[in-house]
Parts: C-alpha cells; sequence; structure tokens
C-alpha cells in the first residue's frame, strides 16, 4: 500500500480541480461537465510540467515530494483559472 500513495496524491491534482471547477457551475449539463473535466485535466498537465521542471532543476525527490509538487501545482493552477474566470467573465 505504501507504494501506491504517490499515486494516489498525484491523482489529487485532477481530482480537487475538477471537484472545484464542477462544484462552481451553473448549469450541469453534459457539455459543461466535460469543459470543467477538460480543465482540471489540464491542471494536471500543468502539476507534471512543474514536477518536472522542478526536478530538472532541483534533482529527484522522493516520490512522495515529487507526487505532492505535481498535486499542489495542479490545485495552485486550478485557483489561477477560477481567478481568471472571475476577473474576465
Amino acid at each position: 500500500m505504501d507504494s501506491q500513495i504517490p499515486s494516489y496524491i498525484s491523482l489529487l491534482g485532477f481530482a480537487v480541480p475538477a471537484v472545484i471547477f464542477i462544484a462552481r457551475l451553473a448549469t450541469r449539463k453534459a457539455a459543461t461537465i466535460a469543459h470543467a473535466l477538460l480543465m482540471a485535466l489540464i491542471c494536471l498537465f500543468i502539476g507534471f510540467l512543474a514536477a518536472g521542471a522542478t526536478i530538472s532543476i532541483i534533482g529527484a525527490l522522493s516520490p512522495v515530494g515529487n507526487a505532492l509538487i505535481v498535486s499542489g501545482a495542479g490545485i495552485v493552477a486550478a485557483f489561477v483559472r477560477l481567478a481568471w474566470i472571475k476577473r474576465f467573465p
């Protein structure tokens, strides 16, 4: 079970933004939910990009540390997207 903890932490980089985006939807149609899930997937990819940059600059961290960077950067990207939506509706 300990070997799967980084995978679950990395999955939070998708799950948390997905829940945030879906909870903030005005109408919950299939198209808007698909758009929210696509935005959450982009946030996860931003997390992967940030983790890759961190590994390139600092060096390899522990698997849990890398997973925390992935999920943290994904959640930060989600909040940046929410600020962007609020600023430019």
